[in-house]
Formats: C-alpha cells, sequence, structure tokens
C-alpha cells in the first residue's frame, strides 16, 4: 500500500499538497527559528521570541493546508440519486 496510493492519477494533487507542507513543516519553523534568533538578538531572551515565531509559522502551514484541503472539488460525490432531508428536502405538497 504505501506511497503507492499517492502516485495514482486521482491522488497525485492530493500527494503533492500532503509532500509540500510535510517538507514545509520539518524546513520553515527551524529557519524561521534562526532567522528569528538573528532577529531578536538584541531582546533580553531571544530563544522565546525565536521559538514563538517558529510556531506561529507551523500555524499559518496548517491553517494554509487545511484551507486547501476544504476548498478541493469531491470528484465521487454523487448525491442526485438520495432523497433530501433536512433543509435541502423538497415539500410537494
Amino acid at each position: 500500500m504505501g506511497f503507492g496510493v499517492l502516485m495514482h492519477p486521482q491522488n497525485r494533487e492530493t500527494g503533492q499538497k500532503l509532500g509540500i507542507a510535510t517538507g514545509l513543516m520539518f524546513t520553515a519553523p527551524i529557519a524561521s527559528f534562526y532567522i528569528g534568533m538573528w532577529y531578536f538578538s538584541d531582546k533580553q531572551y531571544p530563544e522565546n521570541w525565536a521559538g514563538g515565531l517558529a510556531i506561529l509559522v507551523i500555524n499559518i502551514i496548517i491553517a494554509g493546508y487545511c484551507y486547501s484541503a476544504f476548498m478541493e472539488e469531491d470528484d465521487d460525490r454523487d448525491d442526485s440519486d438520495k432523497p433530501r432531508q433536512g433543509k435541502l428536502k423538497q415539500r410537494i405538497d
């Protein structure tokens, strides 16, 4: 099973998004931490500021990945043959 499922044509875009997000989750916080250490070097505790910056970067990456996942089209969803329920139910009287 493994990574072969992500290489199918229908899953390729999702696999690319996952790969990009995984790469960013590994590299961006480390880079932002060291950039923050350089930028906040005149503060009293630069490690705290740099750590906060790395946490902020992680949250931005996660939010972007979640947003892109929710905006993805559902190709296999077909509700035309099912009865409608709740707010989508239509009155026929």
